[in-house]
Order: C-alpha cells, then structure tokens, then sequence
C-alpha cells in the first residue's frame, strides 16, 4: 500500500474521533475503520509509522522555535535600529515632549494666537514657529506646516520634526538616500518635513560627512564654450555610455548606464563584457521593452555602439544613432555626469557594503532617480511616470506623510494627464533656463582663442592608458585645420605627411602657429635633443623681436638665441634670424613668409601666455 493512501485512511480516520486515536492508537484506529466502512483497511504498524515521524518533525520544529525565540531580542533591536517606524500615537508624544513644539502645539490646537504678553513669555525658538501661523495645522493630534510646490504649486504637508529626531531625519535623508549633495538632500528634506535651519543643518551635516568628504571630487574646467542640447519631451535623445569600476575580487565589472536626457531618468545595468552584443541584448530587453522605443540614442565612438549589429538593430526599431567625437565626453555630458554622481555614490557606501556594489546598483539608481534634478526643477521618476515614489524615509514616517486619496481610475488618468503635462511644460522651461545659467558660468573659465582653417596644430595625446600617464601631453604631428563648425566648437584636422583627416574637439587642440615655419615642417620626424623641460614660464616662452618695431624699416638681426616649445615636450633653440620674421615687412634670408603667415604669427605672439599652464609652468 502506498504512503498516499495510508495518510489519507488516517485522516479520515481521524476526524471521527481524533482524541480516542491519540489515548489509544491501535484500538481507536480500528473501531473507527470499522465504524466507516468505506475507508480501507490500514495496519496499525503504518499509521504508527507516519505519526511517529510527525511527532518527530514537531520535536525538530519545537527545537527550532526555541533557538529562534533565543535571538529574538537581538532580532527586534537590529530591526528597531535600522528603519523605526513611528506610530501617530509616538510622534504626537515627542512632539509634546519637545520643549518648542509643545508650546507651539498648544496655541495651534485651540486656534488662538497668543498676544504679545504672552509672547514675551515665549522662547525665541516658538516665536520663530509661530511666524509660520498660517501655514501651521493639526492633523490627528499632530502638527504639521503646509507648503506649496515652487514649481507645481501643489499642496502638501511638511511633519514638523521635534529635536530629538532631527539626527534619525538626517541619516534617513543623507545616509539611507545614497549621501548626495547639499542641494538633492534639502530637497528630499523640504517635500516631507520641516524644522527651524533645517536647511542649515542638512547643509552642515552634508558637508561634514565622513564618506562623502574622502570620497567625492571637483569638476574640472574647460576651454571652449558650453554648447547645451535641448530636448522637449521624454525618449526624444537617449544616452548611453559604459562605466567600469572594480568589484571585491579586483576584477572589473561593466555597467552599461542609459539616460533619459529629457527627464533624466538614469538606469545601470551590470554587462558580462562591453560586447555589441550584449549592449543589444540589454538595450531592448531592459530598456525599450520596458520604457518603450527613443527617437535618438547618442553615445560615444566605443566600438561596441559603433557596431554593425547596433546600427541594424537601431535600424529595425526606427531610432536614429548620433555620436560624440573621440575623446570628448562632454559631448555625451549628461550621462557622464551620472556616472560620476554613481561613483560618488557607490564611494560614499560603507566597507562592508561597498564590497557588493554591484547589487546595490538598483537601489541607488532608484535613490538618484527619486531626488529632484536641478536642470529639470522635478525628479526623474516623477517626470517618467507621473507620480511620487515611495522611500525608506517615507516607511519611517508612513502613518503622517501619506496625503494621496483614493479616487477612481477614470480620474486618476484625467489628472494625472494634467499634471504630467504642467510638469513636462515646467521642467522644459527651467532645464532651459538652467542650462542657460550653467553656460554663463561655464563661459566664464574658457580659455585660449578661436582656430581659423589653416592653422597648425597639436592633438592632445589620449593613447596612453593606465592610472599614470607618463606620456607627452599632446602628439608629435602637427595638423592642418581643413574645416571648422563653430556652433559645436569642432574642426577638421588633417596630417600633412600622410593626408589622413580627423574631427575633433576644441579642447583637444593647441595652436601652434607661434612655432617657426621650418621647425613645423620638419616636426612630424624630429625628436629634441635637448633635456631641458618644456614646461616654462610664459615670460620664458616669449619670443624675442626687435624692440623698435618699424614696420617696412631695416632691423639689425641679433645673434642671440630664444627658445620655443617643441611638439615632444623638449626645449629647442633657434637663431633670432628666424624671430625677425614675427614682425611683418622686415625680410628674412632664410625663410619667405606670405601676409598671412605674418598675420598669424603677429596674433599668435600674445596667444603664447595664453598657454595651458601644464606646458608653461616650471615644475
């Protein structure tokens, strides 16, 4: 007989008399098969069989219970620890505990404002609240403050935290909220809570973090104008762009990151390798599977999303491709600078996290999506979705920051519609204005001077890999410029020796036109032999010309040599014959010069101060 059969004669066996079964197992057994006559007939020794081994699991589960029941009290204070959760009842009474609030309740509560005898009595703390007394109201015993959304100008209800938690609110926004910077913080801060300086504080707190402070860096400054790109909806230009970080075991795990350049929604996926591939893979199972198809992606000139099989794939769907030009990651700026913020991010985790970065890779880029940007003025996730995601934070404080009613869906769809489309015409409106502003400023640290066709240049040398780059700073050949589009700041360059073209950034250019005519010639095969370094001063680099400057009249020629900066990065000498041709009219022997040439070079006299300091400043 089977043990099926046998367990189910014993249950109905048993629930005729389950009691009499357990006294006296044999007996009861059989009378009660007896008594029901189309049960089978079951051996005693089978059904004793299957309940001793369930009193056997009750013994094992028993035993279980019990060590369970041993570390409960640790479990219960590692839970309390990590994400209390207040009640109403908790809340109201800290507030009444808090030496402010309290007071500030108490006139709140019966609706009276206190005359100026009364406030003389006060703190100075409860007359700065009560300035908000307008603002100030009380919801099932609680206080709150209602606030008005710059942008949206909807109302919600900030809880007015006593003192005594102010430390757990500025963990939960700051710690838990993967230790972003001041301005995201306050921001988290100021849609759910409110607290005299509370602005301040998050500010000192931010500023005073351990893991932020040994974590994060400055941005650095560039050279050519801040040309910014406009987007007017969301999916319209989708950026993409890998990042790559080492993981516990030292070995490197690539992050395919993708942004939303309108909403600036940013999403992280962990990649086996940087494959065409599996960036095709990836893009249409995780992202246009789940948002839907963008118009454009952009990108850099990676091989991976240069590849045959991304353009097909790109194809098929209808999405345009656009690319940066190498070496020029400002060109792809706004997931560039996510994958710094995620650097920062994943830096600013604890040892024992940090070693399981890339499982947390979700979570943070939920965090970061969560936070208002301050390009769009709205979070990503609300402008993506249309509604205000949940937070630890908001689990913390769930029984006084849930202000959403319920409605149907009929109206949830009609105003959400009307929401998301204020919201989108808003955030259009400060992402221009913002990007206005963020270009002023950035105009301002431009340096060097425009480049006319023509001129010669380096290029910077981005070949070299490795933490130290000991290489020089720019190539040995020195490049024609063939063409220019000034609206992006990018030219046409072409090597004179071999005819080879390449189009690149203003930032990765430097004029040399201050250079002799012959030593530029020959500078593609040359190698300095000199040791001196050619990082010098700009009073050092000046070229020497004759100091009564007469345009057409004869000047003595001076046999005293000046330096100029070779293309290796060594100091070269040259005869002060060739430095008389810098002034336009007096003849040179050795070298015959056109108007422009000597227009060039006038110009590029005072351009030589305007050096980047890395080639002109002495070590």
């Amino acid at each position: 007989m089977s043990a099926d059969s046998v367990q189910d004669a014993f249950r109905r066996s048993c629930d005729t008399d389950r009691r009499q079964c357990v006294l006296n197992l044999g007996q009861s057994c059989e009378s009660n098969i007896q008594q029901n006559k189309d049960l089978l007939t079951v051996p005693n020794a089978d059904v004793s069989a299957i309940l001793n081994s369930h009193v056997e699991w009750n013994i094992g589960a028993r035993a279980r219970a019990m060590s369970v029941i041993d570390h409960l009290p640790q479990i219960m204070s590692i839970g309390t620890d990590t994400l209390p959760a207040y009640s109403e009842q908790e809340l109201r009474e800290k507030q009444l505990a808090d030496k402010t609030l309290s007071r500030v309740l108490y006139y709140v509560e019966r609706q009276r404002r206190p005359s100026r005898r009364e406030r003389a009595k006060e703190s100075m703390a409860v007359i700065r609240y009560l300035k908000h007394w307008d603002k100030l109201v009380v919801r099932n015993g609680i206080l709150y403050r209602v606030s008005r959304d710059q942008l949206s100008r909807t109302k919600r209800h900030q809880f007015v935290v006593p003192e005594s938690l102010v430390s757990v609110i500025l963990r939960g926004i700051h710690d838990d909220g993967g230790h972003q910077g001041q301005s995201r913080s306050i921001s988290l801060a100021r849609q759910r809570l409110f607290w005299l300086n509370m602005d301040r504080n998050v500010r000192d707190y931010v500023r005073l973090c351990h893991r932020c402070t040994v974590s994060k860096t400055t941005d650095p400054s560039g050279r050519a104008p801040l040309e910014s790109i406009s987007t007017s909806r969301p999916l319209e230009l989708v950026c993409i762009d890998f990042w790559s970080a080492e993981d516990s075991t030292n070995k490197s795990v690539d992050v395919l990151v993708v942004t939303d350049h309108f909403t600036r929604l940013a999403q992280a996926f962990v990649c086996r390798d940087q494959s065409a591939k599996q960036v095709a893979r990836v893009l249409w199972d995780k992202y246009f599977c789940i948002y839907g198809l963008p118009e454009r992606i952009h990108s850099d000139q990676g091989p991976s999303f240069e590849s045959k099989l991304i353009r097909e794939l790109l194809r098929v769907s209808g999405v345009n491709k656009s690319h940066t030009t190498p070496y020029h990651p400002m060109g792809n700026g706004s997931v560039e600078r996510f994958n710094r913020t995620l650097g920062n991010m994943i830096r600013a985790l604890s040892p024992d996290v940090k070693r399981d970065w890339p499982r947390r890779l979700q979570t943070l880029t939920f965090l970061y999506n969560c936070t208002t940007h301050e390009t769009t003025g709205y979070a990503p996730f609300y402008l993506m979705f249309g509604r205000v995601p949940r937070l630890p934070i908001d689990i913390l404080f769930r029984s006084v920051l849930n202000d959403s009613a319920v409605t149907c869906c009929d109206k949830f769809v009609i105003t959400l519609v009307k929401d998301l489309k204020e919201a989108l015409q808003i955030a259009q409106e400060h992402a221009t204005k913002e990007q206005k502003r963020h270009a002023e400023l950035y105009n301002r640290r431009v340096k060097g001077l425009d480049i006319d066709i023509g001129d010669q240049v380096l290029l910077a040398n981005k070949t070299e890999r490795g933490k130290r780059k000991v290489a020089d700073r720019w190539e040995s050949t020195v490049y024609t410029v063939v063409d220019r589009i000034p609206d992006i700041h990018t030219y046409r360059i072409r090597n004179p020796a071999t005819g080879q073209e390449k189009v690149v950034h203003r930032n990765l250019l430097m004029l040399v036109n201050f250079l002799p005519v012959t030593m530029k010639n020959s500078l593609s095969g040359q190698v300095s032999d000199a040791s001196d370094s050619c990082q010098r001063s700009p009073s050092d680099l000046s070229l020497s010309t004759v100091e009564d400057e007469t345009l057409g009249g004869d000047a003595e020629v001076s046999k005293t040599s000046c330096s100029s900066v070779a293309v290796d990065g060594s100091e070269m000498m040259r005869d002060n014959a060739l430095s008389t041709c810098d002034n336009v009219g007096i003849d040179c022997e050795n070298d015959s010069m056109s108007v422009r040439e000597s227009d060039n070079r006038i110009r590029t006299i005072s351009w030589v101060s305007e050096l980047p300091e890395s080639c002109i400043q002495d070590e």
